[in-house]
C-alpha cells in the first residue's frame, strides 16, 4: 500500500498517523509549500490530507489549492480512500460537493468532545474511538458534508467528521497531533494561546488528554491502512468486518491511561445517546 501525504506546513506533521501508515508501505509527501503541481494519483493507492494555517478558502493566494481539489476529486471518482484532517478535511468537503464556512464558535487551542454520532459506532475508522472523545482544535473555518455523506460527529462549533463513499473521512479535530508538535504551535502562537485560556490552561488540557488522542490516532491509521489495502487488492475484502467490532469504551480509556476525572465524566455520559 502507498500513501500519499499532503502537508501543507513545515510544522504541519502527520505525528501519530505516520508509523502506522509506513508499517503498511511506502509513505510519500507533497509539501505544498513547496510545490503547487500536484502529483500523478496512480503512483498512490491512498491519500491523507494534513491540516495547515491556510483557509480553505483561499483559492486566489494559494495555487495549490486548486491542484489539491482537483486531485481529491480524481481519488473520489475513483474509490482512493482519503483521509483529510483540519485543512484537509474541508478540502475534501469541497472536493465532494460540500461547502466550507467560518464558525460562529471557532475552537482554538483546546481539546473539545467532538461529539461522536451513533453512526461512527460501526464505522470502519471511528469504531475503535472512546466515547466521549476529545479531540484537539484549531480552527475559524468548517463543513457542511458533500451530499449523501454520514455525518460521524458534530458538536456545537461545527460537523466535526463525515464519512463519504465508505472510502472517504474528514476530520475537523486533529487526530494526529502529538505533544511535540503542540508545544511548538502554542510556541509559534502565544498571543492566540493567550486569547483562549493561557499557556497554563493549554498544557494542562495537553497532559490530560494527549494520551487518549495519540492512541486513538494510531488505532485509526491502523484501520485506515486495511480499508486502503482492500482497496487496492492487497487483502481480502472479509477484513473489514473486523474493524466493525467496537470496544467498551471505557475500558478501552482506561488501557490507554485515559486520567481518573475523563474516565469518570465518561462513566457520567454512559447512558446517554452517544452511547
Amino acid at each position: 500500500m502507498r500513501t500519499l501525504v499532503i502537508q501543507h506546513d513545515h510544522d504541519g506533521y502527520a505525528g501519530a498517523l505516520l508509523a502506522p501508515l509506513e508499517a503498511a508501505g511506502p509513505v510519500s509527501f507533497w509539501r505544498t509549500y513547496e510545490q503547487a503541481e500536484r502529483p500523478d494519483l496512480e503512483d498512490h493507492d491512498a491519500i491523507v490530507s494534513l491540516g495547515g494555517t491556510a483557509h480553505p478558502d483561499q483559492d486566489g493566494s494559494e495555487p495549490w489549492i486548486a491542484a489539491e481539489l482537483d486531485l481529491l476529486e480524481e481519488a473520489l471518482d475513483l474509490g482512493v480512500p482519503i483521509l483529510g484532517v483540519c485543512l484537509g478535511g474541508q478540502l475534501l468537503a469541497r472536493a465532494g460537493g460540500g461547502s466550507i464556512h467560518a464558525v460562529e464558535q471557532p475552537e482554538v487551542a483546546r481539546f473539545a468532545d467532538v461529539g461522536l454520532t451513533r453512526e461512527a459506532d460501526d464505522d470502519l475508522l471511528l469504531a475503535g474511538m472512546p466515547r466521549p472523545f476529545y479531540g484537539f482544535e484549531w480552527h475559524w473555518y468548517g463543513f457542511a458534508p458533500p451530499p449523501g455523506a454520514t455525518v460521524l460527529a458534530r458538536n456545537d462549533s461545527t460537523t466535526q467528521a463525515f464519512r463519504l463513499q465508505n472510502r472517504a473521512w474528514g476530520l475537523q479535530f486533529h487526530i494526529e497531533v502529538e505533544a511535540p508538535a503542540l508545544a511548538e504551535w502554542a510556541d509559534a502562537a502565544p498571543q492566540v494561546v493567550d486569547e483562549h485560556g493561557g499557556r497554563a490552561r493549554f498544557d494542562k488540557a495537553v497532559e490530560t488528554f494527549i494520551g487518549q488522542s495519540t492512541a486513538a490516532a494510531r488505532e485509526l491509521a491502523e484501520r485506515f491502512a486495511v480499508v486502503a489495502a482492500v482497496s487496492c487488492g492487497e487483502v481480502p475484502a472479509d477484513v473489514l468486518a473486523s474493524l466493525e467490532v467496537r470496544p467498551d469504551p471505557i475500558e478501552q480509556a482506561a488501557r490507554e491511561g485515559a486520567p481518573p476525572e475523563v474516565l469518570e465524566a465518561m462513566r457520567r455520559l454512559q447512558g446517554e445517546q452517544r452511547y
